[in-house]
């Protein structure tokens, strides 16, 4: 068991809190974030260090770091403070949930998270500092880049993904298909064709049905 600090005192920190600790050979100490954004002591029971503090209270000889930041900006903002800890001297952690389909062979770099019931066929790479989300599915030889955000979404056979990309809820990327860095591809969206460098592509939204649902009879 190593001991590890989280970066982040929001949603997705409470979230990689969780899995550290009922999931993995880590134990969670404590939290940071820069000096101005610490608004309390604590959070999920646990002290919160101002980033700048860090290590007089937990040095990085002997504290790993996960950078639980979302996809804001990008994950620019997620990059950036992985290179902070990286520059400060710490490890950073990574998990891949005991409940996620990976192959033996399968090489989980810093700061990278898959979730559980992930399916990840053989062959498939995911960089550094890329978020994997529950159910997404990839397929033979698709590789993920660094700074990824991926939610949910399924990949065929050979797919590139490049770096800073988000890759929303439901979203189909068609075998073969290589996204341009730092894209968006919205929930439900279907890619066919490669994309472009920060190009933006959006599911289609239902629409309400003209019949309210009072008229609708009861099964």
């Amino acid at each position: 068991m190593s001991d590890i600090v989280i970066f982040g005192t929001r949603n997705f920190a409470e979230i990689a809190h969780y899995y550290f600790t009922h999931d993995s050979p880590h134990r969670v100490v404590a939290f940071t974030v820069d000096g101005q954004f610490v608004d309390s002591s604590t959070f999920a029971g646990l002290p919160v260090v101002a980033f700048e503090e860090l290590p007089r209270h937990f040095p990085p000889s002997d504290y790993g770091l996960f950078v639980a930041v979302g996809h804001q900006q990008l994950n620019s903002q997620r990059e950036s403070k992985v290179a902070a800890a990286e520059q400060a001297g710490y490890r950073l952690a990574s998990f891949v949930s005991s409940k996620a389909d990976v192959p033996p062979e399968f090489q989980l770099r810093p700061n990278t998270m898959i979730m559980e019931r992930a399916t990840l066929q053989p062959f498939v790479r995911v960089g550094r500092d890329s978020i994997i989300w529950s159910t997404t599915r990839i397929g033979f030889h698709t590789q993920i880049g660094d700074h990824c955000w991926v939610v949910c979404a399924l990949f065929g056979e050979s797919c590139v993904v490049g770096d800073n990309s988000f890759i929303g809820l439901n979203a189909t990327i068609a075998p073969g298909t290589k996204i341009g860095r730092g894209n968006i591809i919205g929930a439900g969206a279907l890619i066919t064709k490669d994309t472009q460098d920060h190009e933006i592509y959006r599911g289609q939204a239902s629409e309400a049905s003209r019949v309210p649902s009072t008229r609708m009879k009861r099964i």
